[in-house]
């Protein structure tokens, strides 16, 4: 299996080895654009105002559902539970 590019075009690390194919696998993004995700994580949701007790309960939205798109006007903070409800209204795991 070829190494694939991240939608920014920089290369993927590698994730871990399949058990069931023995084929290695891949992050869904570089290195740069999952810290590039992580510094523009906000404090609350951006939809519902939730606080969390702790980051790890927010996510990082693309708003037009193209996870390569990583404009920072394209993403905002989502708790969890948003975000996913989010996702399913908008259809984003087909586009």
């Amino acid at each position: 299996m070829n190494r694939k590019e991240c939608g920014c075009g920089n290369l993927r690390e590698a994730n871990g080895i399949s058990k069931r194919t023995g084929q290695t696998y891949y992050r869904s993004k570089c290195s740069r654009c999952r810290k590039t995700g992580r510094a523009m994580k906000g404090d609350t949701c951006n939809l519902c105002g939730f606080i969390p007790v702790d980051r790890i309960q927010l996510d990082i939205d693309h708003i037009d559902g193209n996870p390569s798109n990583n404009d920072p006007l394209n993403v905002q903070t989502l708790c969890a539970n948003c975000h996913r409800l989010k996702t399913k209204l908008n259809n984003d795991w087909v586009k």
